[in-house]
């Protein structure tokens, strides 16, 4: 279960898993074994809601340009 401090309020109406329907967001959302609530937002073809795909993926990594800016001001200020 996904640590409930890292993840925002993003599920507008969970209910339990098994009454899932075809495109809802498959996200667990609480609950253990039996007991555990999908996130159940629309999705369409998708596995998960845009909010919960977002999640997933973490922070984006900064460009090669901007990681290259940042080693030539520290070298620059090292100097």
């Amino acid at each position: 279960m996904p640590d409930r401090a890292l993840c925002p309020r993003i599920a507008r109406a969970p209910r339990p898993w098994l009454t899932r329907e075809a495109g809802e967001c498959a996200w667990p959302h609480d609950g253990d074994g039996a007991t555990v609530r999908a996130c159940c937002n629309p999705c369409g073809a998708a596995a998960y809601c845009p909010g919960h795909k977002a999640l997933m993926r973490g922070p984006t990594a900064p460009s090669l340009a901007e990681t290259l800016r940042d080693l030539a001001r520290f070298v620059g200020e090292a100097t």
